[in-house]
Formats: structure tokens, C-alpha cells, sequence
């Protein structure tokens, strides 16, 4: 049994994919655009971030819109893995950028560059930190009304951003009256952050996309709700894995002996119903046994 909620819940993930999408590439323009101007390589640094971002947004859309498709003949489980998937590639694009980040970094501060940092770089600076506030306290929101792993990335992401984005206003100031050196260290932890994110992002979804089971008190979770069904009288062998984004779940229910076979068929069909409505849970497979079988 599939719970059909993708639909419902893309949309309010695909408008806030384009937010972002759209604010990162003004943003990765302007700060490319101030590096060359400036010598900045605080600005090359957050250009770096905010085309993760863009890739980030663009394959979380691609993977939204795929996850939302219905099963198929070549698909009969579903799309549910179209997230991780793009998850993983946009890991392993932030490792090149770390990577590219921290290698001119330290070209600059070898060669002992300067900068001369202009008051539209704060500028470029402040509205990236603003546009991230507004980016994550949407997702949050959204987030809260329609539960999504999705959202909560995008969350993440953004609350990230804003951190990344207040050292970068702090940095600028810092470099302006008085340490100009500091411009090029600053830009070594926005590199290391966007290879450790890339990092975290790839180790998290590698579970995903190889079916890793679930944690043990979301185990035992389901099986405590699918024990509240009535006419269950136990539940053993519980097998929660996930799949893509969601989970897959497979459990033995135990009812009365004395049962029709059709009471006992339905009160199967009504466990699967009800751990179907949880919201991480694409698919429920339940087996019915006798009470002498347990």
C-alpha cells in the first residue's frame, strides 16, 4: 500500500526551490562580479556557496518533481529515490567547490594580497544575509504545516547560509578598518564549511539510497502504532528500511484464531492504514498469523 502525498507536499518545496534558485544566481553573479573587482576572496568564497546553492535548489526540484510521479512498470515501488540521488550529486559538486575555495584562499594569503573592499560588497554581503533569514524561516514554517525532508533540507541550508552570511558582513568590516589579511583568511572556514556540509549531506543520504534501516525508536514506534489496532493482539518482526526519503515497513501482526478469514484480512488492511498515514511511510506490508503461530 502507497500513501499519495508527494503531490500535496511539492508544492510548497518547489516554490521555495525557485526562491531560493533565483536569489542564489543574482547573488553568485554579484559576488563573482566583486571578486574581480575587489580581489576579494571572501566573495569568491560565499560566489562558491551560493552556486551550491543554485545546484542544490535545481536538483532538489528536478528530484521533487520525479518523487512525485506515480509508480509504473518500470518503477512499481515509486520514484521515492530521485532525492537522495540528486542529495548525493550536489555532495560531491561542494567537495569541488570546497576544494577550489580553499586552494585560492591560500594562494592569497602566501602571497600576501590585499584588498581594497568597497561598500557594495557589504551590500551584496547584507542581502544575501537577509534573502537566507527570509529562505529559512519560510522552510521552518512550511516545514511545520506539511511535515518533508525536503523542506527541512532547504531549512538547514538556509540557516547555514546565515551564519556563513554574518561572518562574511563581520569579515568585511573587520578587513575594511584595519585587517585586510583577513579577508583571505576568512575565506578558509567558508571553504571548510561547504566541504564539511557536502560531507554530512553525502553520509546522510548514502542511507537513504541504500535502504538503511530506520532508527530503533522509530521501530519501535511503528510497531507500538500498529499494535493499537484493533483486533491486534501483537506484533513481531518488525522491518523498517528506508526508501529514497520515505520508509518501507514489513511486519508480522498476531489476532484471535477464532477469526473469519475476512476479519482477519481486514484487520490487516487497517494496520496498513494506519501506518501508511504516518508521513515518512510510503509503503506497509502486513502479514497476518494466528495467535499460536507467534
Amino acid at each position: 500500500m502507497q500513501a499519495p502525498r508527494h503531490a500535496e507536499r511539492s508544492r510548497p518545496i518547489l516554490r521555495l526551490t525557485a526562491a531560493s534558485a533565483a536569489l542564489s544566481v543574482l547573488l553568485a553573479g554579484a559576488l563573482g562580479a566583486a571578486h574581480v573587482v575587489f580581489s576579494s576572496q571572501l566573495a569568491l568564497a560565499q560566489a562558491a556557496d551560493s552556486l551550491l546553492d543554485v545546484l542544490t535548489a535545481a536538483a532538489l526540484a528536478w528530484a521533487v518533481r520525479v518523487a512525485a510521479r506515480p509508480p509504473d512498470a518500470s518503477h512499481p515501488a515509486g520514484h521515492h529515490r530521485a532525492e537522495p540521488l540528486a542529495a548525493l550529486l550536489t555532495a560531491v559538486v561542494a567537495g569541488g567547490l570546497a576544494l577550489e575555495v580553499v586552494r585560492e584562499a591560500l594562494g592569497a594569503i602566501l602571497g600576501e594580497s590585499r584588498v581594497e573592499l568597497g561598500w557594495p560588497l557589504a551590500a551584496i554581503f547584507g542581502v544575501k544575509l537577509v534573502g537566507k533569514i527570509a529562505i529559512a524561516l519560510s522552510a521552518r514554517a512550511s516545514d511545520r504545516r506539511t511535515p518533508s525532508p525536503a523542506l527541512r533540507a532547504l531549512f538547514v541550508d538556509a540557516r547555514n547560509d546565515v551564519a556563513v552570511g554574518a561572518l562574511a558582513v563581520g569579515g568585511f568590516f573587520a578587513a575594511r578598518y584595519g585587517w585586510t589579511g583577513l579577508d583571505a583568511w576568512l575565506a578558509l572556514p567558508v571553504g571548510a564549511w561547504i566541504g564539511w556540509a557536502g560531507l554530512a549531506l553525502a553520509r546522510e543520504n548514502l542511507g537513504f539510497v541504500m535502504g538503511a534501516s530506520v532508527e530503533p525508536a522509530r521501530k519501535e514506534a511503528l510497531a507500538a502504532i500498529a499494535a493499537g489496532v484493533e483486533g491486534v493482539r501483537s506484533v513481531h518482526q518488525v522491518r523498517a528500511v528506508h526508501h529514497g526519503v520515505e520508509v518501507e515497513v514489513t511486519l508480522h501482526v498476531v489476532v484471535d484464531p477464532s477469526l473469519t478469514l475476512r476479519a482477519a484480512h481486514d484487520i490487516g488492511h487497517a494496520v496498513e492504514a494506519r501506518l501508511c498515514a504516518e508521513p515518512d511511510i510510503s509503503h506497509a506490508f502486513v502479514h497476518v498469523d494466528l495467535e499460536t503461530d507467534e
